[in-house]
């Protein structure tokens, strides 16, 4: 919920990537996640299932509001965006300092789609340290090391 609001409206995409890079900051900073959420390496970069049902939850609880968009050539995807007016909106449940590093990186990315932040994720160490490459195989569902050197 924290990213659709602060990025405005995102895709499944690029919740994962941005909850990704938060955590990966945190990791740096703190030498702890932000998130519970357990990344492997997929082809399009780092995911956790769990966050499917997590947005899917927070949309059957009204809390977030599905969006169909459209790009050429007529492919549709879903946007998720943080429903406002909902009575069951929940009031942030990150420290001072959580909130910090999260609005950091979301400002960092601000204008970026899901493909941009996709190369961004495989420009990272977790990423590299398993040699992974763009739409590649390598290592692929294997758990992410968020403290890789």
């Amino acid at each position: 919920m924290y990213i659709a609001r602060g990025f405005g409206s995102a895709t499944v995409t690029m919740v994962m990537k941005l909850a990704y890079l938060i955590d990966l900051v945190s990791v740096g900073r703190t030498g702890k996640q932000i998130s519970g959420f357990r990344y492997k390496r997929y082809k399009y970069g780092p995911f956790d299932s769990t966050i499917y049902a997590y947005l899917t939850g927070l949309v059957e609880e009204g809390i977030l509001q599905e969006e169909s968009e459209f790009c050429a050539p007529a492919e549709e995807y879903i946007k998720y965006r943080v429903n406002d007016a909902s009575p069951k909106l929940k009031s942030n449940k990150l420290n001072a300092a959580e909130v910090k590093i999260a609005d950091e990186v979301l400002k960092s990315m601000v204008g970026y789609g899901a493909k941009a932040l996709s190369a961004i994720a495989y420009k990272t160490k977790p990423m590299i340290a398993l040699g992974a490459t763009p739409g590649g195989s390598e290592n692929l569902k294997a758990l992410l090391d968020l403290k890789a050197k």
